[in-house]
């Protein structure tokens, strides 16, 4: 490819909240962006890290879970759970009889539920301005059965992973499980973000094992990827403000991905923008890696209607805005 001329012409996306085709692809845009709206407004109110919150808003809205239970229900790793139980356990903030028992909350660890509760009531409330309550209600009942399915197919990718060497062999991990009453105790259809949060946790894991097993990428260096492959060519600063990580961490990706031969940067002119393009192998491999998530993409919708999919679609582009205002307003509260 040439790259150094002046006179190139730049192909840059022509809607810069177009977002990729993908569900996944969205919904981990939609997570990052609630995430950057509410993480300072926990952090000042409530403290602890988000794992931390999640397990007390999931433990208070069951009324009691195991610590398998609460994998299942969020898609965390049992390794990271058990981690983040210890602390919660020796601030006092939960309690099990005995080791595989269920974990209550204790009154101090009320208060906090209640504290989170109160301001994810309010946020949620903001998400999903502009949604009929009918709407909410369907795309809360067809989020909890892409869980569902999004877990199986992260147990199916493990496995394949083991057999092709991708990762050790270890003990089966946890995914779906039979509760007594044939369901998972959910929060409020009005409560949609702890919902997404197992969903997506799922959809990460599952697309972590699968770029590592084919291409040897990380999840995050396949996210830079994508956004490059699906725009063709993109700005390095829009792609910094896109991923909202650290400007190291993306700057030390794209250099990996470029000494990979994946992609390669230029100027199109003597200004300072500089612009990312996949090279001919990492349009090849962006292709390859696209048709993966778009097959596991089609599992995950098995046994639902195409106006299904079609509804969940528009739900998640509405979420989406709602999310970038609410980010946005925090960065200028913030300021």
């Amino acid at each position: 490819m040439q790259t150094d001329s002046a006179e190139q012409t730049i192909k840059v996306p022509q809607r810069e909240v177009e977002e990729p085709s993908l569900l996944s692809l969205r919904l981990f845009g939609l997570m990052r962006l609630i995430r950057e709206s509410g993480l300072p407004r926990y952090e000042r109110e409530i403290g602890y890290k988000e794992i931390h919150r999640h397990l007390i808003m999931m433990i208070g809205i069951s009324n009691g879970l195991s610590s398998q239970e609460i994998v299942a229900i969020t898609g965390h790793e049992k390794a990271q759970v058990s981690r983040a139980i210890k602390p919660l356990e020796q601030e006092g903030l939960i309690e099990r009889e005995r080791l595989r028992a269920k974990l209550t909350l204790l009154p101090p660890g009320r208060q906090i539920f209640d504290r989170i509760t109160i301001i994810s009531r309010a946020r949620d409330g903001t998400l999903v301005t502009g949604i009929d309550p009918s709407d909410l209600k369907r795309f809360a009942a067809l989020t909890d059965a892409l869980k569902h399915q999004a877990a199986q197919i992260y147990l199916e990718e493990r496995q394949l992973s083991m057999e092709t060497g991708a990762i050790s062999p270890c003990s089966s991990p946890t995914g779906p499980m039979a509760w007594p009453d044939g369901r998972a105790p959910q929060p409020p259809a009005n409560l949609i973000t702890p919902r997404l949060l197992g969903l997506v946790a799922y959809l990460k894991r599952a697309a972590m094992l699968a770029c590592q097993r084919t291409h040897g990428l990380s999840h995050f260096q396949w996210h830079v990827l994508a956004l490059i492959g699906h725009y063709e060519t993109f700005p390095l600063a829009q792609l910094i403000l896109r991923i909202g990580r650290d400007k190291s961490q993306v700057g030390r990706t794209v250099l990996h991905l470029e000494q990979a031969g994946l992609i390669e940067r230029f100027r199109p002119t003597r200004r300072r923008d500089i612009m990312l393009q996949p090279t001919e192998r990492g349009a090849v491999v962006y292709q390859a890696m696209y048709e993966i998530a778009a097959e596991r993409e089609e599992a995950l919708w098995a046994g639902h209607e195409p106006t299904d999919r079609v509804f969940y679609a528009s739900i998640v582009d509405t979420l989406m805005v709602n999310a970038a205002a609410m980010a946005a307003a925090e960065t200028a509260t913030t300021a």
